[in-house]
């Protein structure tokens, strides 16, 4: 189904002008100074929206299973509240994070966007977010309703920027014919590191590699480390985000066991992501790690397949796992409209309310209510990942940290497995060039 359009003005070449001027418009928003939007400038609105029929945009990055999920989910609401149309246009995550800063300073904003929890505080001192807390408040969301790591999500500088839609953490899933055929039981998967290191042996003698470790994909690769460093009692960085604090006891002995598996043959030497997610099709591979939207998705489409998933093994002394988050974010403005806020808050209170619906597309609902639902423990495998729900962790709320993970951190795990660098001398790089970027952060994003 083609997206349809967002705007009148908002065409194909609107869009293509638009990622032009994004990285104008994204400098001209954090240079200098902050431009952290404080003051809540929404109006104050109760109840359904009941006016004339509108139109909300809505820009997001679901181009992959999820968004038919979406869109279904949309013409759902569509049918129960006729006035309210909504327009959901869905682009590569890259290029949406590009595009929607200048959008904003446009004055071609969406009305409403979807982002991933761990670039809420880049774009909040952009000044591209207005704050919800009304909203919540209107829509009688509280703490009671979601586990803390994801309602602290969203807050920057005592304001809240996000409605948490879902939870993605990273899982342990596992294929039930390979570990059956090794002697082991299909059933109840390692849920710590002796168990663990155990069945990898077990399965070695099996003549399975029995975890694809994807060294060659730093994203893949650095999100297990992050859940093994905070399962050693570790942190990436302080609370100012000033100072890089993975070079620890906790770090080397996350990377050092990350290692481990490539060293006692568990895992084969320079292997990719898409190798480990081929050879588990394939029964050649028993464990993969990594988050329920996208192998949820493609897992379930290959026929015979034997799998199912469960949260991640304890290898530290302490359950963690990398989680992110898909949240609501409403874009600036000079001026709301009263009855487009309403027609917001209509919907987020609806699709927050039905997100079980959304647990479908993989992820798992972020709302307690919505996880203590008894439809929601038949849903499988989502239902066995949520129970790790509350060791999740976010990134720390930091402007820009995402950059930093994913350009420095990670690329160092990379080198490290890849027998490049040590495990002590890949982190003492990598929390020299992070110290630098970290720095430049806090200077571009707060102005100090």
């Amino acid at each position: 189904m083609a997206a349809p359009p967002l705007h009148p003005a908002l065409d194909r070449r609107t869009l293509l002008r638009l990622g032009g001027v994004a990285a104008v418009g994204a400098t001209a928003a954090v240079t200098g100074c902050t431009r952290l939007h404080t003051g809540d400038d929404l109006p104050d609105v109760a109840g359904d929206y009941d006016g004339p029929p509108l139109t909300l945009r809505f820009w997001n990055g679901l181009t992959g299973g999820d968004g038919p999920v979406m869109r279904k989910l949309l013409a759902e609401f569509t049918e129960q509240h006729p006035n309210i149309r909504i327009d959901m246009y869905a682009l590569p995550w890259t290029n949406f994070y590009q595009k929607f800063p200048a959008a904003v300073a446009s004055g071609l904003a969406p009305d409403l966007g979807l982002m991933h929890n761990f670039q809420v505080a880049t774009n909040a001192v952009r000044g591209v977010l207005s704050p919800v807390d009304s909203i919540m408040a209107e829509l009688g969301l509280t703490e009671a309703d979601y586990p803390p790591t994801v309602w602290n999500s969203g807050i920057v500088a005592g304001q809240r920027y996000s409605i948490p839609l879902d939870v993605w953490p990273d899982s342990l899933f596992y294929n039930r014919r390979v570990l059956a055929d090794a002697g082991l039981d299909p059933d109840d998967p390692p849920q710590t590191g002796d168990a663990y290191l155990a069945a990898l042996d077990t399965l070695a003698g099996h003549g399975i590699q029995g975890h694809w470790l994807p060294a060659v994909d730093p994203q893949g690769v650095g999100r297990g480390f992050d859940s093994l460093l905070w399962q050693h009692g570790g942190t990436h960085y302080d609370e100012a985000g000033a100072e890089p604090l993975f070079d620890s006891d906790a770090g080397r002995a996350a990377l050092s066991w990350q290692r481990t598996l490539i060293d006692n043959g568990f895992s084969p030497r320079d292997t990719s992501g898409s190798d480990a997610n081929v050879a588990f099709k394939n029964d050649r591979n028993a464990f993969l790690w990594g988050g329920p939207g996208a192998l949820i998705n493609d897992l379930g489409k290959v026929d015979g397949l034997d799998w199912a998933a469960a949260p991640l093994p304890r290898i530290g002394d302490r359950p963690a796992a990398f989680c992110g988050s898909h949240q609501f974010v409403i874009t600036r403005r000079r001026r709301f409209d009263a009855d487009r806020v309403r027609a917001l808050v209509t919907f987020l209170g609806w699709i927050t309310a039905n997100s079980l619906d959304w647990a479908a597309a993989g992820p798992i609902p972020a709302r307690r209510p919505v996880l203590d639902d008894p439809a929601f423990a038949e849903l499988a495998p989502q239902a066995s990942i949520a129970r790790g729900i509350d060791a999740i962790r976010f990134y720390p709320l930091i402007p820009g940290i995402a950059e930093v993970q994913t350009t420095i951190l990670y690329p160092a795990i990379g080198d490290a497995l890849l027998g490049n660098l040590t495990v002590p001398d890949a982190l003492a790089t990598a929390a020299r060039q992070a110290r630098f970027l970290l720095e430049e952060n806090l200077t571009k994003y707060r102005g100090s």
